[in-house]
Order: structure tokens, then sequence, then C-alpha cells
């Protein structure tokens, strides 16, 4: 192998070890969960997701707070601001959603950990065979969009063992589902927690809450996290108190393969799978607007998770170019000029003289 091909294999590893798509925040396995508390002892909420410092969580009433630290099953957060969600029109309830013949309309649906199931539906958190309840979720979503003249693609696939290598396998069913050209790609799960966290009444139905959940570990962090407010946005519209919050938190989750990929957290294993399959019937009313699929927001989603995208773009251009900086320190012992980097690794101006040289 040749000098300049090892280089350019390093110089791939390390623009690949940039943008790895492979992390995901850990999640506990002893049936126990975390409580996010401020500084003054008030509990934000509770989740079975670890969280590192850095990472956010915008609550219910739109207080941004910040990840400080975890010591123990406490998770010490800070306040930072109250953010202001995007603007969603008023005629949302009137909106008509677009036909699958017509641009946009299209949703596809997985679910990495396909095992998640509900305690007191049936019996067990997980079932071994990967038929958890979870895709009975996921099927009560499809149906939802699908009456409304959405084309929903649903995938039921296994991606077992629940573990850390677990997003690596889902990937490859996210990449199917994205030929099918979905406007929006929806990975749905559960949470664990206490019940009361996600119990709630909606319309004078016993549902449960979702949680929204951006993987800041992306090169889409920013137009998904957009999307992921217009979600928002849209559910406090059509239906107050339906939204738990959004989790901005280490991990990927597959997120990097396009600006509209989301992971939706329906219920806890501690809810009944009744009260999470009508969430699920709720926010299909509350995807299509967020993604721009009706009449009346596709411009402004577009907009909005447009130059989001546009700005993740930018940061990936800026990620490349730190990696190949760095390539050139370890290259040559110190960063060189870009334009002689790459006419001795193209062999023009007599790259191997240059190499001797740079080895003296």
């Amino acid at each position: 192998m040749s000098k300049a091909l090892g280089r350019w294999s390093l110089l791939c590893l390390v623009i690949a070890a940039c943008l790895s798509n492979s992390v995901a925040a850990s999640e506990r396995d002893d049936h126990g969960y975390f409580t996010l508390q401020d500084g003054q002892g008030n509990s934000i909420t509770m989740t079975g997701r670890e969280m590192d410092p850095g990472d956010h969580y915008i609550a219910a009433d739109n207080r941004l707070y910040e990840v400080e630290k975890t010591v123990g099953d406490i998770i010490y957060v800070t306040y930072v601001e109250t953010i202001e969600l995007p603007k969603i029109s008023q005629d949302l309830l009137k909106a008509q959603v677009g036909k699958a013949k017509s641009p946009g309309g299209v949703v596809g649906i997985y679910h990495t950990h396909n095992a998640e199931s509900y305690v007191p539906t049936s019996g067990t958190e997980a079932k071994e065979d990967g038929q958890g309840d979870v895709l009975q979720v996921g099927k009560a979503l499809a149906n939802s969009l699908e009456k409304q003249g959405l084309t929903v693609y649903w995938s039921g696939n296994s991606h077992l063992p629940h573990d850390g290598q677990a997003y690596l396998r889902s990937r490859r069913t996210a990449t199917e589902l994205l030929r099918k050209g979905p406007d929006t790609l929806i990975d749905v799960h559960r949470d664990a927690t206490p019940p009361e966290v996600y119990a709630t009444e909606i319309e004078g139905v016993p549902t449960t809450k979702v949680r929204i959940v951006v993987g800041r570990q992306n090169q889409n962090r920013t137009a998904n996290l957009e999307y992921a407010k217009r979600i928002k946005a849209a559910g406090d519209e059509f239906f107050p108190g339906i939204i738990e919050g959004i989790f901005d938190a280490r991990g990927n989750y597959n997120q990097d393969l396009g600006p509209k990929m989301i992971l939706l957290e329906f219920g806890a294993h501690t809810n009944a799978l009744e009260q999470a399959e009508q969430a699920a019937e709720f926010f299909a009313k509350v995807i299509p607007a967020a993604a721009g699929l009706t009449a009346s927001e596709r411009t402004e989603a577009q907009r909005q998770i447009g130059g989001a995208a546009g700005k993740s773009l930018l940061w990936l251009v800026v990620i490349a170019v730190i990696a190949v900086l760095g390539f050139l320190y370890i290259d040559q012992g110190k960063i060189g000029s870009l334009k002689g980097f790459f006419r001795r690794e193209a062999g023009l101006g007599g790259g191997d003289q240059d190499d001797s040289d740079g080895e003296q």
C-alpha cells in the first residue's frame, strides 16, 4: 500500500470519527430511573435515560435546562432560559393534509427497540421474541396517519438484542425506509419512569404524554431540534399537555440521515398500552402540521427546518475542514499548505520527492 493511500485512509478514519453515528445515550438496565432536579431542589422530570454534562432538556413549560452532573439517581440541571417555540398558524385545525400523490405526505415509522412493552398490559417490560407492545403503538400511529390521507411505511423489523449496537442494526431499517422518500422518519419508543410522569388526560380521554428525543451528536442536530420544537408547538396547539418535553442529549439515533428524523417516546413501561395507543392517535394530528405536510404549514416548515439544515451543513463542512487540518498536522508534524498536500496526494509535482523531503 502506498504512503499516499495510507494517509488518505487515515484521513477517512479521522472524518468518520468526527461524524460517527454509532453513539447512543445509555439506558438504565436495573429498572431504575433518574430525576432531573434544579438548584432549588425542584423535580423537573424523570427518565430512564442517562444524561451527560452539556445535555439539555426543554420542559413542558418551555424552560430550557442544562445538565451539570449526575450523582446517584439525581441529574442536576441548571435553568438557562425560557425558549420561544416556532410560530404555528391558527388555522391548523382546519388544515387539509396533503395527499400522497402530491409533494409530501409520506411518513416512515420503525422501532429500534422493538421488544419494549408496557407492564400493566403484558406483565413484562420487554418481549423476548422482539414482538413488543411498542409495535402496536407504531401501528396505531401509522393507521391514524393513513386515515388522514398520508402514505405510511411501517416496519416491524427486529433489532435485538437491546444493547448499545441496536441503533447500528436499526440504521439498515431506517435506510430502507428512506428509499421510500418519506418526509419524516419516526423511531417509536417508550420510556422507563413511574407512571405519573406520562399519565394524563386529553379531551377527557386517559392517555400518555409523548417525549421527543434529539441526538446532539450529528450534523443534522440543528435541523432536527428545530423540527422537535415544531412538533411541540403543534402539540401544544392541538392538545395542550400532550408533550412531556424535549431531550437534546448525547447520542445520534440515526438522525444524521436527514433533517426530519425524530425519536418519540410514548409513555413509560409502567403505563398501559391502550393509553400509549391513544396518544399515538392524537399525535397523528400533530405530525403533519409539524413536518409541513399540510397546505397551510408546508412553506413555513420548509423555511424553519430548511434554514436550520443549512446551519447543520455549515457545521459539517467545518468539522471536515478541522479533520483535514488535523490530518495534515499528523502527516507533516505541522499544519502545512492545503494546496501542497492535495498536489502531493494526487501525484502532481513530484509527490514521491515530497514524501522523501517530509521524512528527513
